[in-house]
């Protein structure tokens, strides 16, 4: 009785009003979270759409058919990131047609078309193929039909890859000497990309640059009250949040979009006629696209599996298996996670794999793979969780369903598209030249690994893209298979550093893998802040589906894709230490505000939790 004292009999507790404002105040975190990873991605699904079409034999036989194929793209897309986000690696990463998808998409298309382009950067070359026997099919949709094909080929082989382990295995032996090239040379792959849309309106790309780089860096800890943000720990509350590093690529983005659009509005000419006529082009054929179309497989045409799908498509696959498995690396890097165990980084590749195979029978030139640009804004902003991110994944298969509201895309400009590639690959070179300070980078050994792999993979594909004889084997198969691995530097770099890192003898100390190394937690030794302990929370299936799992995980192909008998003991030991509970360790991802990596997830006074949780 005491307890209702004083209180009107419908009235409701403070206590109830505070937890569902503070649950109203996480959802529309979420929410803007969501778009602003929706704003990276379509960022991105645009820049690859715009620099492939091109290369096609002839232009699409529909003005609608560009945003349809659009369209296509992000319901594949939605789909794989809510099963990467599910039952893949667990991590916050958007799916996206990946730059490793479109150099063999490009290839394929050059040797149907003699006249296409294969440079990335869509800048003018020489226009003769790059493979002998080059044809000229005359047919937009056989062209894209045929890539459709090399898409589903390359699903199909990373769902065996994942399947088999080679995934987990291949990661257990990346150590900085791997990941530090690679990861400098995934974010410095881009800059052609970004110096050809940046140049169609130098003015726009680096205002927005200049936006996001104050509001990340100079005023991230300006903090705007608005809302009473619950911490993951201790029950404790923040009342205010950093508002402007959080959305310190949304807010730019949006804010350049408008002033694009009044700029336009009044006819003041802010950007190159070439290009602004070929961006109406691009436009103009959404305007008689359809409100609702339901892609399904088969719905526009069955992909077409040949000799030359097959070889692109296993370039594919490994190109975009690399680059998946650096963005893993990135990810949980940038998020400060727990290391990645191989059986997660095993479900990522699969759930890769299914989507890809998903986006070839949907008939898009594109497969899926886990997107650089949206990992790097997530540590870019500090903010990151798979709620956001699940949340950005029904927007995009919503846009999916809408061919007419996913060529809206499409009116974004150029510039934009140009800094927002610049504001968020330069996050991934700044990574990869972190993991140097693990190694010791004086030693000749590697000096050499490091110049010689970063060196050769930015020197390969410029020699073949100005070569003036083609590659001839005398198969075009092989031919293209050759071409489509020897034009892509990601895969480059990985394989030369890790084949240079393996090979080349060279102390523990000189690779930087000695047990007490922070950025490696030694098997079986659970007081190492508990990380290997803390991967098993964080990474482990949903317990709906552990449930139907064989218990002993031993029987293949279970085997290589959920936690062994001895990582779950290890999972039980952190818990029992306090380091971290059942339930905070599927709570991705809360940062310390400090500016040191640290290698686990740990607690502290710092943190802005409770939109960085997921439900």
């Amino acid at each position: 009785m005491n307890g209702g004292r004083g209180r009107a009999p419908g009235a409701r507790s403070p206590m109830l009003t505070s937890c569902s404002s503070q649950k109203m105040c996480s959802w529309m975190m979420s929410c803007c979270l969501a778009l602003q990873h929706l704003a990276v991605q379509t960022s991105l699904l645009c820049i690859f759409h715009l620099l492939l079409l091109p290369t096609l034999p002839q232009e699409p036989p529909h003005a609608h058919t560009t945003s349809k194929l659009l369209a296509r793209s992000l319901f594949a897309c939605g789909i794989s990131t809510v099963l990467q986000t599910t039952l893949g690696s667990r991590l916050p990463l958007v799916q996206i047609p990946s730059f490793e998808y479109l150099v063999p998409a490009m290839v394929l298309s050059s040797h149907l078309s003699p006249g296409a382009s294969t440079d990335r950067n869509g800048t003018a070359m020489a226009s003769t193929c790059l493979v002998p026997h080059c044809r000229d099919t005359g047919s937009w949709a056989d062209s894209l039909q045929e890539v459709s094909g090399a898409v589903l080929i390359s699903g199909l082989i990373q769902l065996a890859l994942g399947v088999s382990g080679m995934c987990g295995w291949a990661a257990r032996h990346c150590g900085p000497m791997v990941l530090a090239p690679s990861l400098s040379i995934i974010g410095l792959s881009a800059y052609k990309e970004a110096a050809f849309f940046c140049s169609t309106s130098w003015g726009v790309a680096l205002l927005l640059v200049l936006l996001a780089v104050t509001f990340s860096q100079h005023l991230r800890s300006c903090r705007l009250p608005f809302c009473a943000w619950p911490h993951a720990w201790e029950g404790a509350t923040e009342y205010s949040a950093p508002t402007l590093r959080t959305f310190s690529v949304l807010l730019p983005f949006a804010g350049v979009c408008i002033v694009c659009a009044i700029l336009s509005y009044f006819h003041v000419p802010w950007e190159s006629l070439d290009v602004t006529m070929a961006q109406l082009s691009w436009a103009n054929s959404t305007s008689n696209a359809p409100w609702i179309h339901i892609p399904y497989a088969g719905a526009w045409r069955w992909p077409l599996l040949t000799a030359r799908a097959l070889a692109v498509g296993i370039a594919m696959a490994m190109g975009c298996s690399m680059n998946s498995v650096g963005c893993y690396v990135l990810c949980r890097r940038l998020l400060r996670a727990p290391r990645l165990p191989p059986h997660a980084c095993n479900r990522g590749l699969c759930m890769e794999g299914l989507g890809s195979v998903l986006a070839g029978l949907l008939g898009s030139a594109g497969g899926t793979a886990s997107s650089i640009a949206n990992a790097c804004a997530a540590g870019l902003t500090q903010a990151g969780s798979r709620r956001s991110v699940q949340v950005s994944a029904l927007l995009c298969m919503v846009l999916g369903l809408s061919p007419r509201l996913a060529g809206l895309l499409s009116h974004v400009p150029l510039a934009v598209h140009g800094g927002v590639l610049c504001v968020t690959y330069a996050v991934a070179v700044g990574t990869g030249i972190s993991y140097f300070q693990y190694t010791d980078i004086d030693s000749g050994r590697n000096i050499f690994i490091v110049g010689f792999a970063m060196f050769m993979a930015l020197l390969i594909p410029r020699w073949f893209s100005t070569a003036l004889a083609p590659l001839a084997t005398g198969w075009v198969p092989l031919d293209l298979f050759f071409l489509s691995l020897l034009m892509g530097p990601v895969f480059l770099t990985g394989f030369l550093s890790f084949f240079l890192e393996n090979t080349v003898s060279g102390t523990l100390e000189e690779r930087g893998l000695l047990p007490e190394q922070p950025w490696k937690a030694r098997a079986g030794d659970c007081h190492l802040h508990g990380e290997r302990g803390e991967a098993s929370q964080a990474y482990k299936l949903p317990a709906g589906l552990r449930r139907l799992l064989p218990s002993s995980c031993k029987a293949f192909p279970c085997c290589f894709l959920c936690p062994g008998s001895e990582e779950e003991e290890e999972g039980s030991c952190a818990t029992e230490e306090g380091t971290a509970g059942p339930g905070e360790g599927t709570h991705l991802l809360p940062k310390p505000s400090s500016g040191e990596l640290q290698p686990a997830i740990r607690p502290s006074q710092t943190d802005m939790s409770a939109w960085h949780t997921v439900a």
